[in-house]
């Protein structure tokens, strides 16, 4: 079977193959019609090999495959020992011409393309629009917190529909000259009485009559920086429910036994899996942690070794935030990864809390290949 091998870029398709020459055309629709034509046009029996490089490779690998044309993956992971075995130096850029050599001498590696790939696209799109939102809203909620301290000074803020409101319908002033019972009675109907409505009503006027002792003339601007971050954090939540609710239909097309694991929720495990794609890209367990950037770089020295050692910071981030997710909940709900935390945790003479969730999230690796290798439903080993 002959071979037809392409470097996918952003704009290009790069080719390589031994029916149709080499050549380059545009990563468009044009382009891949283009390049599918001029190649079944000269060969029926041909497989095309190309490196995941995410969406821009999709829609190519996507169409000669619903043509009916064997789609293989070529395995990232191991780029750097076929660039040793094919002489290659580690300097060279992956082009085309590579990637037909690995083909043709290194057929039992590659990864055939599977169809439902367009699911874990359309997964990877939405849990890192999930991870942004979420990013957004921390960011968001520190800078609230820091309007309030100026604007409402000594007030215990916290970010839950009373407060919310009560910054949002009234001022410093109007508070502060308010009766104490008409501001009970709104606490009480927006809290729907969660708060101890009347004790909060009497702090809140104490408060509110020293803050504006502290500062006579309140800043309008400030209020109106804090109802409009007040009110992007719930578009944002909205948002956020949305593309949740999408997540959880999606992975529900996906079989996997992530899910069984108490701690791992849907969204986790969507996001650990679009971001892996196909696991058979994966050699071993250590490769996944090497492409997730959960290794670390050696700072040692006779029989001493240091505990700052940082991650390679290398790897995909994406990854690498879901399983330190993944693990920050299993430390609470699975007995493994609770007392694993805990060992870690007391063998560390600094940053003890990052580093024995790091290692419990390499450790979740482990557990994450050996699960969608071989889709068994989790048991906790006792």
């Amino acid at each position: 079977m002959s071979i037809l091998a392409i470097d996918v870029s952003k704009s290009s398709l790069a080719f390589y193959s031994d029916f149709i020459g080499s050549g380059v055309v545009e990563n468009s629709p044009q382009g891949i019609f283009d390049l599918f034509d001029k190649a079944t046009s000269n060969s029926n029996d041909f497989s095309l090999v190309l490196e995941s490089t995410g969406i821009y490779s999709f829609d190519v690998a996507n169409y000669f495959s619903n043509h009916s044309i064997p789609v293989f993956w070529v395995k990232t992971d191991n780029m750097k020992y076929y660039r040793k075995i094919l002489n290659r130096p580690k300097t060279d850029k992956i082009d085309a011409k590579l990637i037909f050599d690995i083909a043709s001498k290194f057929k039992d590696s590659l990864v055939p393309f599977v169809n439902n790939s367009y699911i874990i696209n359309e997964l990877r799109n939405l849990t890192r629009l999930y991870l942004k939102f979420n990013e957004d809203i921390a960011r968001l909620k520190l800078r609230l917190y820091s309007y309030v301290a100026l604007y409402f000074p000594n007030l215990n803020f916290k970010l839950n529909k009373t407060y919310e409101s009560l910054l949002k319908d009234f001022t410093v002033e109007e508070i502060s000259n308010m009766p104490v019972e008409e501001l009970f009675e709104y606490i009480a109907k927006i809290s729907r009485h969660n708060v101890s409505s009347k004790l909060l009503a009497e702090k809140l006027k104490e408060l509110a009559k020293n803050a504006l002792r502290l500062r006579p003339s309140h800043s309008n601007t400030l209020r109106l920086s804090i109802v409009s971050t007040i009110e992007l954090i719930q578009h944002y939540e909205k948002q956020i429910k949305l593309v949740k609710s999408e997540i959880e239909k999606l992975i529900k097309r996906i079989p996997n036994t992530l899910v069984t694991v108490k701690g791992i929720g849907e969204v986790t495990a969507a996001g650990i899996i679009a971001e892996i794609g196909d696991i058979k890209r994966f050699n071993n367990a250590s490769a996944l942690a090497s492409y997730a950037g959960l290794v670390w770089s050696v700072n040692q020295s006779g029989n001493f070794q240091s505990e700052d050692n940082k991650l390679t910071k290398k790897g995909n981030k994406y990854l690498r935030t879901y399983l330190v997710m993944a693990a920050n909940s299993l430390r609470f709900h699975n007995p493994v990864f609770k007392d694993y935390y805990r060992k870690k945790f007391s063998q560390s003479h600094s940053h003890h809390h990052m580093r024995a969730l790091i290692l419990s999230a390499r450790k979740l690796v482990n557990l994450v290949f050996y699960l969608l290798k071989t889709n068994t439903p989790y048991v906790i080993q006792k």
